[in-house]
């Protein structure tokens, strides 16, 4: 093993209501998994698409994400995080 790797893990959320979620990691992945448009901070996703935003080493994105769904049936945002251990 690697003495100086920074260690890490991958944590991941699923949302089916709107709401916000913390950051607190590295880098973070927005996938719209659902079958209706949910919008984060003002960026619109359609299903199936997705938001990366990455750091730089041993950067920690502190920000709170927040998110709507469209109106009607079918919400779905699967949310990625790499988080320093």
């Amino acid at each position: 093993m690697h003495t100086n790797c920074q260690k890490y893990i991958t944590e991941t959320k699923i949302f089916f209501e709107t709401g916000s979620t913390d950051t607190n990691s590295n880098s973070i992945l927005f996938v719209n998994t659902g079958t209706i448009n949910v919008t984060i901070d003002g960026l619109l996703l359609v299903p199936n698409q997705s938001w990366e935003i990455s750091g730089n080493r041993d950067e920690i994105n502190v920000k709170t994400y927040y998110f709507t769904f469209a109106s009607g049936s079918g919400a779905g945002l699967t949310v990625i995080f790499k988080r320093y251990i």
